[in-house]
């Protein structure tokens, strides 16, 4: 929290605080005193409001720690249960402090519990609870949404980034200086490759508005894309496919070939060291491994996981890599018909 909301937080606190006390001893009079204003004179009232707002401002802070800083980590049910228990064990110990704090200053010739008004007490803090509480878990869910909206903006931009990446010039320069490297030499792998690229592109154009797409579509995308590959590593890149795709199973457009590039940018692919990677797939997930042989690469493939995780959690599903040092490993969650 940067210093400028933390003193806007300090000050929206520290008003609601006053407010709050300012409603509650009024309604608090006008209960027990019949009247909302039971003080003789200015110097009575600034006296009531000395001996009352303290423990009141105490009583708020007490509050305001349990619930937003002391049990943020447990469950729902439990953090209520416990900020609860909390809550009254620090009001009972501000009262026992407040009448010591009156038997040392004379106010009271000796400590009774029972001269306390403790219903009052404890219908202040249960008030005071109840709406940080509420507070608490309003502030939450809108920072929930917040994340949520965030995180399907930046999964979007880079949807849209990732398909600019694919007909990029660079891309397509690549693919046509290739291309003109086997065209003299192999007129029918020539024809094979624009086949392929041509495949590519039609996959890529069709898919730009849609969220989920059936894994079969998917495989038979990455087919094309997996034999571009091929040709330019000089088939020292091969895919294997493990298990089949249903009709009903759907992935996130282009996640296979995000972690199939994946592999290439942050990989060495040679003669000397071809490329393995395999596909297994079953009916809850995908897994896509590949041996590692790290080379210097940018941060686009870690983009693209990001981008990933986020966009399958978004749909409530889990995304997520597995680094043994020797193996890379990306775990696809399969999107069912019955999730859609």
């Amino acid at each position: 929290m940067t210093m400028t909301k933390r003193k806007k937080s300090v000050l929206i606190w520290s008003l609601a605080i006053i407010g709050y006390y300012c409603w509650f001893q009024t309604f608090y009079n006008a209960v027990r005193f019949g009247t909302m204003f039971p003080y003789n004179d200015i110097n009575d009232l600034l006296a009531g409001v000395i001996k009352n707002f303290i423990p009141n401002l105490v009583l708020s802070l007490s509050n305001l720690f349990i619930v937003f800083r002391f049990t943020i980590s447990l469950s729902l049910h439990k953090k209520i249960i416990v900020d609860l228990l909390l809550s009254v064990v620090f009001t009972f110990g501000i009262g026992v402090v407040y009448l010591t704090v009156e038997f040392y200053l004379g106010q009271i010739s000796h400590i009774e519990f029972s001269k306390m008004d403790w219903v009052g007490i404890f219908l202040n803090d249960i008030t005071i609870f109840m709406c940080m509480e509420l507070v608490y878990y309003f502030t939450k869910l809108l920072r929930s949404l917040k994340e949520t909206e965030e995180a399907r903006n930046l999964a979007l931009q880079y949807q849209y980034d990732a398909l600019k990446a694919q007909v990029n010039p660079h891309f397509l320069f690549n693919s046509l200086n290739l291309l003109c490297s086997i065209v003299s030499v192999d007129s029918g792998k020539a024809e094979y490759f624009i086949h392929e690229l041509a495949r590519m592109y039609r996959y890529i154009m069709a898919q730009q508005n849609r969220e989920i797409v059936k894994l079969k579509k998917e495989l038979e995308f990455l087919g094309s894309y997996v034999s571009v590959l091929k040709m330019r590593y000089n088939n020292k890149f091969q895919v294997i496919i493990e298990g089949t795709a249903e009709d009903d199973m759907y992935v996130v457009p282009f996640t296979m070939q995000l972690l199939i590039e994946n592999v290439t940018k942050h990989n060495i692919i040679s003669s000397a060291l071809p490329m393995e990677v395999t596909i297994r797939i079953s009916k809850t997930d995908i897994i896509v491994s590949n041996p590692i042989r790290q080379r210097f690469a940018d941060s686009i493939g870690k983009v693209g996981l990001r981008y990933l995780t986020q966009l399958y959690a978004i749909k409530g599903n889990r995304f997520y890599i597995v680094n043994d040092g020797a193996v890379f490993s990306a775990h696809v969650p399969v999107i069912t018909e019955s999730k859609l």
